[in-house]
């Protein structure tokens, strides 16, 4: 394992997603899924860039404060909200866009009255579903709804393996007992369950040891770890931010097939500009992923796949590694070429209103 870790890094999470990929497919069981897959990897073959997961924040909205949340870089209140039909909408675009998951986020998605319904949608879509949730709704009738409904694999977010330390970070106790029970619970219905963390300056590598020991014990299917970026409420702080060295030492915990990262190796390609990701906000914002906060455009004026293939157009900037928000340079780069973006649609937009005669150049109804 030595080896790998040192010298063939990206093999690591490549024996992860197809793992990961078989257990779920298999666990899914649904023709659909298993075109969407195909259709997926035929728009590749054909050089139409497909992203391979729609991350939907269909709320903001959270019992937690957490002291690291990157979901305060995006503005907007409950009642900005898409609606059902709306989020519906943007499923069926992902879908026909050659989507494989959907992975709803937040916010605390499980606030959204309507989760249920939205994960039965998505699953009826063929699509592989994935819920990220902090726990504290994953009571047992709750979950067992979310598993009819079609629900593949849950995402629960863990900051420490100490109950007093996680409660602390997020500002509320108990949430750590919380957590655990609704590990239980997904697993007695047996929903996969997967534990998601940060690195920080504070838990390199000893506390995410203990997170991975942790893990195995409960017997969750792995354990993700994200590196820290300077947005939401680490806006500009770059102090935050690891070093080198610090990341390496996160890299040699992988394995084959329990603990993966974001970026596995020092050449891995941000997921952003290796255009593998889509994000929806909860107000129809839609971004490279939910830690580059700029905005291509809205689904509530255009549709997903022009925003997509506009961003794609005449992307080819390079950031190996780390989050291009993590660097000054990278990050510069990437807002201007999304603020070209974004004013192309809107001289667009605008064109074609004055072309129908139009006066009022409000954006459009949204495109179903």
């Amino acid at each position: 394992m030595g080896f790998v870790n040192n010298y063939l890094p990206g093999l690591n999470a490549a024996a992860y997603r197809s793992y990961r990929a078989f257990r779920l497919y298999r666990a899914n069981g649904s023709a659909r899924a298993w075109r969407q897959f195909l259709l997926h990897f035929a728009r590749r073959l054909l050089g139409w860039p497909a992203p391979a997961y729609l991350i939907l924040a269909p709320t903001y909205r959270c019992q937690y404060r957490c002291v690291h949340c990157c979901a305060t870089a995006h503005n907007g209140d409950a009642q900005d909200e898409l609606n059902t039909a709306e989020v519906k909408s943007v499923i069926d675009q992902a879908q026909r866009l050659g989507v494989l998951e959907i992975i709803f986020t937040g916010g605390e998605p499980m606030l959204r009255e309507d989760i249920v319904e939205l994960v039965r949608h998505a699953h009826e879509a063929g699509l592989i579903t994935r819920l990220n949730t902090n726990g504290l709704l994953l009571d047992r009738q709750r979950v067992a709804e979310l598993k009819a409904a079609g629900l593949d694999q849950c995402d629960v977010s863990l900051d420490h393996a100490d109950p007093e330390v996680h409660d602390r970070l997020r500002g509320a106790p108990g949430s750590h007992a919380k957590l655990l029970e609704g590990i239980r619970n997904l697993q007695g219905a047996g929903v996969f369950c997967q534990i998601v963390t940060y690195a920080s300056k504070r838990n390199v590598t000893a506390g995410l040891e203990q997170i991975i020991d942790l893990g195995r014990n409960l017997g969750v299917l792995a354990v993700f770890v994200f590196f820290p970026v300077a947005v939401g409420r680490w806006e500009d702080n770059f102090d935050e931010v690891l070093s080198e060295e610090d990341m390496a030492k996160v890299r040699a915990l992988q394995d084959l097939t329990f603990v993966y990262l974001e970026l596995p190796t020092s050449r891995t390609m941000c997921c952003a500009l290796a255009k593998s990701d889509l994000y929806v906000t909860a107000r129809g914002d839609v971004t490279p992923c939910p830690f580059v906060p700029l905005v291509v455009g809205n689904v509530r004026e255009h549709r997903l796949d022009e925003l997509w293939r506009r961003y794609c157009d005449g992307m080819t900037l390079v950031c190996r590694g780390r989050c291009p928000m993590n660097e000054v340079h990278s990050r510069e780069a990437l807002r201007k070429r999304i603020d070209s973006i974004a004013r192309s649609l809107m001289e667009g937009q605008m064109a074609a209103g004055r072309r129908a005669g139009m006066t009022d150049t409000r954006p459009f109804e949204l495109n179903r």
